[in-house]
């Protein structure tokens, strides 16, 4: 049976297929692939969300994982993550690989600490940069992969990157050379970092791709050392895509000005009506004694007033009927060129991305609409693939039931459908 390899790379476009051909190592993935463009997103199109809806071909309304971070507005600090599987509510190709009798690994897959797999070492960021990040990585980690986090546990430095993608691709090529599993997911973020803080086509970004290319070099070369590449199954996916960002709407800080929030020192104290920040759209939330239509029509009325920064109010119906699902009782669209935040002590309205100093709030950002914007492909190469067959379109719930094709197995439960991509 041939091995499969499921390569995340975040935030991964079709325009980028070209960069791909042109490098040595993704090049050689791509020389015989086959490949579906544009693949349609599930919304909000962030990585967690994203990275789920791959990993079960469910849509989130199903899958239960509707933002990256958990709704605590309370928090002081970094709110959590949907850092761990027990979080989903629908089986994972893991689920599905190890039924079947394959061996697993996920490497730094999102929403996959703890993940079921017999090799898994997951993705938990420590709540500050000076924090020791290895106890909170533990967490997640299964036990047969410990000794391979332990060798490798220096290269992490908290969230940063490409230092995480270096972690990762060691890890991964560890478990390849020691334990050969048939399947194995494995998840770079340097790419989407660097969109985020240069923009979605920087000519800076080739430092990137030639970074990824030499982590599919040392992957390539494990897998020669045992069995060789050309039985296995590669493929190549991207989770969204990214929009150019201009200015940052602090619409907390507005609920603020209207009683409905109060902060010191920019920490939330207490909450009537909170904005949880999805990047290009946002989540609201209401305690159970506020009149929803009141905030609705606030809501509308905020859109009328500020038309650059609010493009579109979602009911929760309405968000549903986008196969999202939560606790939220609206969702808010920016406008283009605009990103939401949470922050909750500014005085103005908005404020240009260009004085914002965290990364996310530069100059791209994503959690838009999933027909906004550019992209992501998804591309399978190897012995299962139909070596040059091209799509012009698919969708992320599709991509799942794809893998299972090529792994010899019969998808079931998933909202999407596999794509004429494989044997």
């Amino acid at each position: 049976m041939n091995r499969t390899l499921v390569i995340s790379i975040d935030a991964l476009i079709t325009a980028d297929i070209p960069k791909l051909r042109a490098l040595p190592n993704l090049g050689r993935v791509m020389k015989n692939a086959a490949y579906a463009k544009d693949i349609l997103c599930v919304y909000p199109t962030l990585t967690y969300p994203c990275h789920t809806t791959i990993a079960t071909g469910c849509y989130p309304d199903r899958h239960g994982i509707p933002n990256n971070e958990r709704f605590q507005p309370l928090a002081v600090g970094r709110a959590d993550w949907y850092w761990f599987r027990r979080d989903i509510r629908v089986p994972t190709l893991i689920d599905f690989a190890k039924a079947n009798g394959l061996t697993t690994a996920t490497i730094t897959w999102p929403v996959m600490g703890d993940s079921g797999a017999d090799y898994n070492i997951g993705e938990i960021w420590a709540p500050r940069e000076e924090d020791d990040p290895t106890p909170w990585f533990r967490q997640a980690n299964s036990p047969a992969a410990e000794d391979i986090f332990e060798k490798n546990k220096h290269l992490l430095r908290w969230m940063k990157t490409p230092q995480m993608d270096e972690f990762a691709t060691q890890c991964a090529v560890d478990i390849i050379d020691r334990h050969q599993p048939d399947f194995m997911m494995l998840h770079w973020s340097y790419l989407d970092h660097q969109r985020h803080r240069l923009g979605v086509h920087s000519e800076e970004l080739s430092r990137a791709f030639q970074f990824l290319d030499q982590q599919m070099e040392q992957v390539l070369e494990a897998l020669e050392r045992t069995g060789g590449v050309e039985n296995t199954n590669i493929v190549l996916l991207g989770d969204h895509g990214q929009l150019p960002c201009e200015e940052m709407f602090h619409i907390n800080s507005l609920f603020r000005d209207m009683g409905w929030l109060t902060q010191r020192d920019g920490v939330v104290t207490s909450y009537r009506v909170y904005a949880a920040q999805c990047g290009l759209s946002a989540q609201i939330y209401l305690q159970p004694d506020m009149d929803r239509q009141e905030v609705y029509q606030a809501l509308l009325k905020m859109r009328k007033d500020y038309p650059r920064y609010i493009q579109r109010v979602f009911t929760k119906q309405e968000a549903a009927d986008m196969r999202l699902r939560g606790e939220f009782d609206f969702v808010l669209e920016a406008g283009d060129g605009v990103t939401f935040s949470k922050l909750t002590d500014q005085t103005q309205a908005a404020t240009p991305v260009s004085e914002m100093r965290a990364y996310k709030l530069s100059n791209a950002n994503h959690g838009h609409l999933p027909e906004k914007g550019d992209k992501p492909p998804f591309i399978v190469s190897g012995p299962n693939a139909k070596s040059g067959k091209v799509l012009e379109s698919g969708a992320l719930v599709d991509e799942a039931p794809t893998i299972l094709w090529m792994m010899g197995i019969s998808p079931t439960g998933m909202d999407g459908t596999a794509l004429d991509l494989v044997r």
